[in-house]
């Protein structure tokens, strides 16, 4: 299991990502050095309160967010599968959702049959 500073770098970046920001675009929308949102993405650096507050807003996530634990987040690269899957379906609301999860349910039906 990666340290807690590796797994809130990866979150971050998945999410800084997601909002389709550089580092650099980030850094300044939370008034820090962008070598300082490097460090934090990089595990070398944890942010301080004051930086957690002003990256939730930046990125509009839930600081419960960036203290969610799991090698899915921390292993998250741009050819994993799984990721690519779930950055597609995360901007889908409820009913979309649920549509996908029934097909993918039924295909896994046709696999097991």
């Amino acid at each position: 299991m990666a340290r807690l500073e590796e797994q809130v770098g990866a979150i971050v970046r998945h999410h800084r990502t997601r909002a389709g920001l550089t580092q650099a675009q980030l850094a300044e929308l939370i008034d820090r050095q962008p070598g300082a949102v490097q460090n934090i993405e990089n595990g070398k650096a944890g942010p301080t309160f004051e930086t957690i507050v002003r990256l939730v807003r930046a990125l509009n996530i839930n600081a419960v967010e960036l203290f969610q634990h799991g090698d899915f987040v921390v292993s998250e690269s741009a050819n994993d599968t799984l990721v690519e899957i779930l950055q597609i379906v995360s901007a889908l609301g409820e009913p979309e959702l649920i549509a996908v999860k029934a097909l993918i349910e039924a295909g896994l039906d046709l696999r097991r049959a």
